[in-house]
């Protein structure tokens, strides 16, 4: 309720301060609409998959696959979901947001990951910093407010957050093995 006040409001005074019409501020609304509507959407389909999942039975599957494997495999995984949701809609919150309800509906926990679920936090926190181009508002950010151009963006800040992300899945690695603060 107090979003749809404060959004009233914000249209109230966009349209006295800028002056618009009601068609005006239809189409601006409809463009916001949009932008949110997908972001909405992906999150989400990202909720209703690991729901999914967790109705298929996947916890069982990935306890005995991680029993064997090792649970620092989960952290892996987490981060290439992460992965692939930021190369699919650019946005690195939508990303964490989705991958992480995917993984909590697959109910997992300290005990199948063998450290603590701040390492699956980081890890997914570290996916969703990889794969900053084109569809990401950020990307577009640092090419204006940068001067460059589209290539000279992705050879300099796709590749430095490219390697962020796999620094950050490193040093999550190696803590959650030398520290993994179960308990």
């Amino acid at each position: 309720l107090a979003l749809l006040l404060a959004a009233a409001v914000a249209m109230i005074v966009l349209v006295r301060q800028r002056k618009l019409s009601f068609k005006e501020l239809a189409s601006r609304s409809e463009t916001a609409l949009m932008s949110g509507g997908m972001i909405i959407l992906i999150t989400a389909a990202g909720g209703a998959f690991g729901k999914m999942l967790h109705e298929a039975g996947i916890k069982d599957l990935l306890q005995g696959w991680f029993s064997v494997q090792g649970g620092l495999v989960i952290l892996l995984m987490a981060f290439a979901v992460a992965v692939v949701m930021k190369f699919a809609q650019g946005s690195g919150t939508v990303s964490m947001i989705t991958t992480v309800t995917i993984f909590a509906a697959m109910g997992v926990t300290q005990e199948m990951l063998g450290c603590n679920l701040v390492y699956l936090a980081m890890a997914i926190g570290s996916g969703s910093l990889v794969g900053d181009w084109m569809n990401n508002s950020g990307f577009w950010i640092f090419a204006r407010m940068g001067g460059l151009t589209e290539i000279e963006t992705l050879k300099s800040w796709t590749i430095l957050t490219a390697a962020l992300g796999v620094i950050g899945l490193g040093f999550t690695l190696l803590l959650a093995s030398v520290m993994p603060m179960k308990g």
